[in-house]
């Protein structure tokens, strides 16, 4: 076979590929229910007001949790720092909560997007103010992108990352 009958092979391939790849993707999407997509909002709210009233006990619940020898999942991926793994969060929390820390989400604009029956994404405009005091606090505004996983406790959030909007 020479090279352009390789390439055409190929490319033949690929799009034959293609609809049965986005087939099985959409067969999968189709399990995530309304009230999966429920279930996230409301747990994305709780994180919210968790944080907004520095209630670390209900902020961690809202977050993966791993056995012992399990990977961890958590992440929070910003402009000043990584943090990974639920205990590093929490920690990185519970120093932030000391100060002035609000977490305002644009409840109108959540949107919730399904990767698989176990697996989805959450977009969401938010204000967020932080400072070592209300006289210091500033605040801005974040595009959040959130991971959220079925777990056997029901949907926990795996990863963060904030997006300044400004």
């Amino acid at each position: 076979m020479n090279r352009n009958g390789f390439r055409s092979a190929v490319f033949s391939l690929l799009v034959a590929a293609l609809p049965a790849t986005y087939a099985q993707t959409a067969a999968a999407a189709q399990h995530f229910t309304d009230g999966d997509q429920q279930e996230i909002r409301t747990l994305f709210l709780r994180q919210a007001h968790a944080a907004t009233t520095h209630d670390l006990t209900e902020f961690a619940s809202v977050f993966v949790s791993s056995s012992p020898g399990e990977s961890d999942p958590v992440a929070l991926v910003a402009r000043p720092y990584r943090i990974w793994g639920r205990t590093a969060l929490l920690d990185h929390f519970r120093e932030t909560f000391k100060g002035v820390w609000k977490f305002e989400p644009e409840t109108g604009n959540i949107k919730i997007l399904p990767l698989s029956d176990d697996v989805a994404q959450l977009y969401a405009p938010a204000l967020i103010t932080s400072g070592k005091s209300p006289a210091s606090a500033t605040t801005g505004r974040f595009l959040m992108y959130e991971v959220a996983l079925r777990t056997g406790m029901g949907w926990r959030i795996s990863s963060i990352v904030p997006v300044p909007a400004e």
